[in-house]
C-alpha cells in the first residue's frame, strides 16, 4: 500500500491529491510493465556511425528513427526505408508503416540515408549509400541485444526505399530473412531503355540522379561504369537464400514492372539448379478489384486488396502485402540465409557477405563477377570485372577464422605469394582483373607449394640444400634446409591422394651423398 503524506505539502489540497494520484499512477504503471509485461511503445531517433565511409570529423554520423516495444524481448528486426527524393521529413514519411509493425512485434529501424535528416555525407543514389542500412542495424544490435532477435532480419522500403531493399538483398545476401519492395528501383538507367531514368523518372528525378551518379545520355565509360554499379536486377543471381517479395501495380507509371520482372528474370536466367530462385515473388495485380482470401471467411475484406497505388502504403495495404510473409516471420519460421559454400556472385560496386567482403573501387563506380569456393582447408577466389575501367583498383578480405593459427600459402595466379600463420582474416588489395586469389593449408613437404608433395618439391630441397636464404624447404623452420626437412617431405610423399610409386623416392643414401657434396664444397670454398 503507498502511503502518500499530504500535510507536509504547502499547496492546495486538491493540487496535492492530483500530484499524489499521478505519481500512484506511474508507479502503477511502471510495476505492470516489469512485473506484466505490459507494452511500452518507444519512438526515438538513434545515432550511429558509418564504418565505410568519414569526413573531417571523422566517421559519417548517422540517424535512424527507433519504433520498438521496450518490453518485448528478442524481437525480429524489420528495417523501413523512405522514398527517393526528400532531403527531410523521410521519419515521419514513414513513421505509421513502421509502428505498425512495431505493434505486430518488430523492433522497427527506420534508416536516414546519409546526406537526409541529419545523416552526414553526400546522397549517391543506390552506391555506398546502401551500407548505410548494414551499419544500423549492427549498431541496433550492438545497443540493444536484449530486445533484438540478431539473425531475425527483414527490410522493406518504398519506392527510392523499394530499390534500396532490392540493393541491399544483392549486396548482402546472407543478411536478411526476407525482403519486401514496394515499387522499387532495380536500375536506375544502365540500360537505356527500361533503366529507370529513361522510363518512369520525372524531371525533378533525373536531375537528382545526374548529382548523385551522372548524365546516362552522354555516353561516358565513367558514368555507365557508376551506373553499373548500382543495377541491382543484375545481381539478383547473389541471393537464392532470402525470401523476396515484390510488389508493383500492373499500371505503375513512375516505377514501371520492369524493375521487378527484369531482377527475377536475371536470377532465374542464372540459377543452377531448377527452382533455385523460388524465393523470388512477384506481386503484379492487373487491377484494383484482386483479392487474396488469406483468413479463409470467404469474404473480400479491405486489408486483402492487392493493389498498392505509389506512395506510403495506408494499414489496409501494408496488411494486403505483409499477409504474405509476416506471421512467418514473427514466428521465426523463414530460415536464416546461410551462403553457398561455391557460386558467382555478381559484384555491383561491392558485396558483403559472411564470409568475405570486395570492393571495387570506390564501391560506386565498377561491378564485376567473381567465382568463389570456400572449405575449412582452402579457399579461392576469381574475378572478372566487367565495367569499362578494367584496372580498377579492390579492396578484399575473407574470414580465415577456420584457419586461425594455422600455416597457410597464399597463392595469386598460381604464382605463391607468401605462406604465413593465419590470423581470423586475410586481407588483400591485389586482386584485379582476371586474377585467381587462393589461400590453402600448407601440406608438410610441399615445397614448390603446387599443393601436392612430390619429386618436384624433393628437386626443390636438393637445389636449396644447405640455404639459410630460400626457406621453402625449410620445413621444420629451424632456419636452415637439411636433412631433417628431407625427412619431412620423406614422410608426406604422396599426399596429394594420387598413390606414388615408392621406387621414385630417392633413397636417403644418395641423399647423404649430395650432402656431403654440398658440405665439402663449402668447406673448399672456405
Amino acid at each position: 500500500m503507498i502511503m502518500v503524506n499530504l500535510r507536509l505539502c504547502t499547496a492546495s489540497k486538491a493540487c496535492l491529491r492530483i500530484t499524489a494520484l499521478r505519481r500512484i499512477a506511474a508507479f502503477f504503471l511502471s510495476t505492470m510493465v516489469t512485473q506484466f509485461g505490459w507494452a511500452e511503445q518507444v519512438s526515438n531517433q538513434f545515432s550511429y556511425s558509418s564504418s565505410v565511409s568519414e569526413d573531417g570529423n571523422g566517421p559519417l554520423d548517422l540517424f535512424a528513427e527507433l519504433n520498438y516495444d521496450s518490453a518485448r524481448d528478442d524481437a525480429p528486426i524489420a528495417v523501413v526505408m523512405h522514398g527517393y527524393s526528400p532531403t527531410t521529413g523521410n521519419f515521419s514519411n514513414v513513421r505509421a508503416n513502421a509502428q505498425r509493425l512495431r505493434n505486430a512485434g518488430f523492433f522497427a529501424i527506420s534508416v536516414a540515408m546519409r546526406g537526409r535528416d541529419g545523416s552526414d555525407g553526400v546522397r549517391d543514389s543506390g552506391g555506398v549509400e546502401i551500407y548505410d542500412i548494414y551499419d544500423a542495424v549492427e549498431a541496433v544490435k550492438s545497443a540493444y541485444p536484449d530486445l533484438v532477435d540478431e539473425t531475425n532480419i527483414h527490410i522493406t522500403g518504398y519506392s527510392g526505399g523499394g530499390g534500396n531493399t532490392m540493393s541491399a538483398l544483392t549486396k548482402f545476401p546472407d543478411y536478411f530473412r526476407l525482403g519486401s519492395s514496394y515499387f522499387g528501383i532495380s536500375d536506375y538507367g544502365f540500360d537505356q531503355s527500361s533503366g529507370w531514368y529513361f522510363n518512369g523518372a520525372a524531371s525533378n528525378h533525373q536531375s537528382r540522379l545526374r548529382a548523385d551518379i551522372g548524365n546516362p545520355t552522354l555516353d561516358s565509360p565513367i558514368v555507365e561504369d557508376r551506373y553499373h554499379a548500382r543495377a541491382s536486377n543484375l545481381a539478383s543471381k547473389n541471393n537464392p537464400y532470402s525470401e523476396i517479395h515484390l510488389f508493383v501495380n500492373s499500371n505503375e507509371p513512375t516505377c514501371p514492372p520492369v524493375n521487378v520482372t527484369s531482377y527475377r528474370d536475371n536470377a532465374v536466367s542464372a540459377a543452377v539448379t531448377e527452382g533455385e530462385f523460388d524465393n523470388i515473388h512477384l506481386h503484379i495485380p492487373s487491377t484494383s478489384g484482386t483479392y487474396e482470401d488469406f483468413n479463409g471467411n470467404g469474404v473480400n475484406d479491405s486489408g486483402e486488396m492487392q493493389w498498392w497505388p505509389h506512395g506510403f502504403p495506408d494499414a489496409d495495404e501494408q496488411h494486403a502485402a505483409e499477409s504474405w510473409y509476416l506471421d512467418r516471420l514473427l514466428a521465426g519460421s523463414i530460415p536464416e540465409p546461410v551462403l553457398n559454400t561455391e557460386d558467382e556472385l555478381f559484384v555491383a560496386g561491392f558485396v558483403k557477405t559472411k564470409k568475405f567482403e570486395l570492393w571495387l573501387g570506390d564501391g560506386a563506380n565498377a561491378a564485376g563477377q567473381m567465382q568463389y569456393s570456400l572449405s575449412p582447408t582452402e579457399k579461392s577466389f576469381s574475378l572478372q570485372i566487367l565495367s569499362n575501367n578494367r584496372g580498377i583498383e579492390t579492396q578484399f578480405s575473407v574470414d580465415t577464422s577456420d584457419m586461425q593459427g594455422q600455416e597457410v600459402d597464399v597463392l595469386l595466379n598460381g604464382m605463391h605469394v607468401e605462406s604465413l600463420s593465419i590470423s581470423d582474416e586475410y586481407q588483400s588489395t591485389s586482386l584485379r582483373h582476371n586474377d585467381t586469389l587462393l589461400l590453402r593449408l600448407a601440406k608438410e613437404g610441399d615445397y614448390d607449394r603446387d599443393g601436392t608433395v612430390g619429386l618436384k618439391d624433393y628437386e626443390y630441397w636438393r637445389s636449396t640444400f644447405g640455404s639459410t636464404v630460400d626457406l621453402l624447404a625449410d620445413g621444420n623452420k629451424d632456419g636452415i634446409v637439411d636433412l631433417v626437412d628431407y625427412t619431412i617431405w620423406r614422410n608426406n610423399f604422396g599426399t596429394s591422394g594420387v598413390a606414388v610409386p615408392t621406387t621414385n623416392v630417392p633413397e636417403p643414401a644418395a641423399l647423404l651423398l649430395a650432402a656431403t657434396a654440398v658440405f665439402t664444397h663449402v668447406f673448399v670454398c672456405r
